[in-house]
């Protein structure tokens, strides 16, 4: 079993970048389009691969389809499929942390679209006025679903809502891994060191539809503008960038990237050959059927 895949080929330097520069004991919040992010905090692609296959190995279980994975013990607490639901999960895991005194950051996912959620504005307003350890990170990818961001967003840069917050605010090239790094790395200092949350806009593109089952469906970028972001493709410029730097040669690359198709093609091969969830078990999950002694234990697994 398949769901329909909202992939992000396109927005690999953002995911990979952003999730690099976070600590053991951070937490992640993410959107319909999470799978470079779990992969980011490094969760194993077997299960990743799985949970899209709705199996039972899956990193949630195949409960949760593509779209809703989670991984506490890693940091990940939930991908979500409602448009701009991310952000109040992180705030209230930031929120957490500050009460319970670590220097735990969280860092809210989320697109364009989801930008113009009340439920948006409404937790990041919350945020700056708690001064919570929470870095919001929009991935700009241009498009909700088909829509322009020029025709449903009314700043040129979404960064510029910050100032409303009282937060900093910055647009940064989404497609840079190093720039991606660098620069959410100094925001986590920021928010580390007790300076309230902040706002990035990550500018990137992704290649594909908004879901797979959406192929060609509609036409609504032109080959120009799609020629212009492919010659901006953080996977290949950044392999060019280990080769001019002289980090690995053009042999090593190749034995890497052969690695990684193996990997993938055994992930596949792995979800095919993993069972489906016990129809007994539909239920696990949504109830509380022990006591509540006032500590929340999830019963997915």
């Amino acid at each position: 079993m398949f769901t329909d895949a909202h992939l992000m080929q396109g927005q690999e330097g953002t995911a990979i970048g952003a999730t690099e520069a976070l600590d053991a004991g951070d937490y992640l919040t993410t959107t319909h389009r999470p799978h470079g992010h779990i992969l980011g905090m490094g969760i194993e692609p077997k299960r990743v691969m799985a949970e899209i296959g709705g199996r039972e190995t899956g990193i949630s279980g195949g409960r949760g389809g593509e779209m809703h994975m989670f991984e506490p013990s890693q940091g990940i607490i939930g991908s979500n499929g409602i448009v701009g639901a991310s952000l109040p999960h992180a705030a209230g895991a930031a929120l957490a942390s500050k009460l319970d005194g670590d220097d735990a950051v969280a860092i809210a996912f989320f697109g364009d679209g989801a930008s113009n959620q009340g439920i948006v504005h409404e937790t990041m307003n919350l945020a700056a006025v708690w001064e919570l350890p929470v870095l919001f990170l929009v991935e700009n990818n241009g498009y909700a679903v088909t829509l322009p961001v020029e025709e449903s967003s009314g700043p040129e840069q979404l960064a510029d809502r910050a100032a409303g917050y009282g937060m900093p605010g910055k647009t940064i090239e989404g497609q840079d891994v190093l720039t991606v790094y660098q620069e959410v790395s100094d925001s986590i200092e920021s928010i580390r060191s007790g300076d309230g949350p902040q706002f990035i806009e990550a500018e990137t593109y992704r290649y594909l539809d908004h879901t797979a089952s959406l192929t060609g469906m509609f036409d609504y970028r032109s080959e120009e503008e799609e020629e212009r972001w492919h010659e901006r493709d953080p996977v290949p410029n950044f392999r060019e960038r280990l080769l001019d730097a002289d980090i690995f040669d053009a042999d090593e690359i190749e034995s890497i990237e052969a690695t990684e198709t193996e990997r993938v093609e055994e992930s596949v091969e792995f979800m095919e050959e993993s069972e489906l969830p016990p129809g007994e078990d539909a239920a696990t999950g949504f109830y509380q059927d022990e006591e509540y002694d006032g500590i929340y234990q999830p019963r997915y697994r």
